[in-house]
C-alpha cells in the first residue's frame, strides 16, 4: 500500500473523533481526492472494501445496534465492509479502513469510527452489499462545525492524545529508551490509535527489527479491527522514524512490522 508519511503522519497526531458537522456539501475535488485513494485502498486486500455514501450518519445509525454519541446531520458517510471469509480480515479491515480515515483528515475532513453489527432490516439505504459480504462500521464525512467553535472540544483540539496510557504500560515484555528512534517513534504513534471507549487494546512487543502488535486478552472481532488501525498507525511511525519495511498478518501476534534495515 503507498502511505504518504507525511501527510498522513500529521493526520494522526491532529484528528480526533468529531459528530457535529455542518450543512455545506463536500468540494468536488475534495471528494473525487477521496474516491480516488479509496480506489487505491479497495485493491489492497480482497477481503475489505470502503464506499461513500451521500447520505446523512443519521440515516444508518438507526440500523446499527448499539448506543452513540449526539451526532448532527453530515453530508456523507463511509461504510466498512467485510467479507465473511478470509485470513486476518478483521485486522485489515481496521488497517485500511484507518488508511481512508486518515486520507480523509488530510483532506480537511471530520470523521468518526462507529463500530457495531448491522441490522439490514432498520434501514431503507441501499448498502449494494454483495453475497458473503455484511457492514461492520461507518464513519461520518463532512466539514466539522466543531472547528469554528470554542466549545467542549477545544482541549482535544490542542490535546487530541491527553487520555493515552503510557507507553511502557503498552509494552508488557518492557519498554527500552535505548530502542532504535524509529520504534520509540513507531510505538507512540501506534498508540495513539482511536478504540471503542477508548479501551486501547492493542500492545508492542519488540525485538530483531520486529515490532509485533497485538491485543491485551482474547483478541474479539473488533479488538482485531482496533489493533489493525494501530498496525497503520505503527507503520508511519515506523517509516517517519527513518527505516523502511512492510507489514504483515499474523504470526507473533495480530501483525508486525518489520523493519528491512
Amino acid at each position: 500500500m503507498n502511505i504518504p508519511v507525511k501527510k498522513w503522519y500529521e493526520a494522526v497526531q491532529t484528528r480526533y473523533s468529531q459528530q457535529k458537522y455542518m450543512s455545506k456539501e463536500i468540494k468536488e475535488f475534495t471528494r473525487k481526492s477521496l474516491e480516488k485513494k479509496l480506489g487505491e485502498l479497495n485493491d489492497v486486500y480482497p477481503e475489505v472494501r470502503i464506499e461513500v455514501f451521500n447520505k446523512s450518519i443519521k440515516e444508518i445509525l438507526p440500523a446499527l445496534k448499539g448506543k452513540y454519541g449526539n451526532f448532527t446531520e453530515s453530508p456523507a458517510f463511509m461504510a466498512f465492509i467485510i467479507k465473511d471469509k478470509g485470513e486476518h480480515r478483521w485486522t485489515k479491515m481496521g488497517y485500511i479502513g484507518e488508511a481512508a480515515i486518515l486520507e480523509a483528515t488530510a483532506l480537511g475532513l471530520g470523521t468518526c469510527w462507529v463500530g457495531a453489527r448491522y441490522i439490514e432490516d432498520r434501514s431503507d439505504l441501499n448498502l449494494n452489499l454483495m453475497s458473503g459480504e455484511h457492514l461492520v462500521a461507518v464513519s461520518p464525512l463532512g466539514y466539522s462545525s466543531e472547528n469554528y467553535s470554542l466549545t467542549r472540544h477545544f482541549v482535544s483540539k490542542l490535546f487530541p492524545h491527553r487520555d493515552r496510557k503510557d507507553v511502557k504500560e503498552l509494552c508488557p515484555d518492557g519498554y527500552n529508551s535505548d530502542w532504535p528512534g524509529w520504534v520509540k517513534n513507531a510505538i507512540k504513534m501506534g498508540s495513539f490509535a482511536p478504540s471503542r471507549l477508548n479501551r486501547q487494546p492493542w500492545r508492542f512487543y519488540y525485538g530483531e527489527g520486529k515490532l509485533v502488535v497485538d491485543s491485551v486478552g482474547e483478541p474479539s472481532a473488533y479488538k482485531r479491527l482496533e489493533c489493525g488501525i494501530a498496525l497503520l498507525h505503527v507503520e508511519i511511525g515506523a517509516l517517519d522514524g527513518g527505516t523502511t519495511g512492510e507489514v504483515e498478518f499474523g504470526g507473533l501476534g495480530l501483525g508486525t512490522f518489520i523493519s528491512e534495515e
